[in-house]
Order: structure tokens, then C-alpha cells, then sequence
């Protein structure tokens, strides 16, 4: 009886943590305000692999770097 209790519990666990992420990644990312965005024409490298992203319009309310491979981009000077 005591390993059917622990292997609902288990059960339900999983399922409140399933529901949980489910809802998370449901949920649309914020709004983003049209008048925060100005064109640009920075550049930036990958110091792992070496991809380059040239950005043509940014945020003013986000000011770091875009990220690859998990680590923030050096930007190439023009």
C-alpha cells in the first residue's frame, strides 16, 4: 500500500510540474513599445565559434549584448 501512495504522489508531482511548464511557456512574450526601437548598424562576434549578427535595430531599454553559444557577443568595431 505504502509504494502505491509514494508512486501516486510521484505521479501527481510530475503533473503539477508538467502543468506548471506548460503554462509558462504558453504565456506570449511582453509587448514590446514601437517607439523603444532606433536603427543601428552595430556589429558583433562570437568569441566561441566566431559567428558575426549585424543589428539593424535595438531596443533602448535592452542595452547588453545578444548572446551565442551561451556567452555574450564582442562587438567588432566598424
Amino acid at each position: 500500500m505504502l509504494k502505491f501512495l509514494v508512486a501516486v504522489a510521484i505521479g501527481v508531482a510530475i503533473w503539477m510540474v508538467a502543468i506548471r511548464v506548460i503554462r509558462m511557456l504558453a504565456e506570449p512574450p511582453p509587448e514590446i513599445d514601437p517607439d523603444s526601437i532606433v536603427t543601428t548598424d552595430l556589429k558583433y562576434r562570437c568569441s566561441i565559434c566566431g559567428t558575426e549578427v549585424t543589428m539593424t535595430a535595438v531596443s533602448t531599454s535592452e542595452a547588453s549584448p545578444p548572446k551565442h553559444c551561451r556567452e555574450e557577443m564582442d562587438e567588432v568595431p566598424a
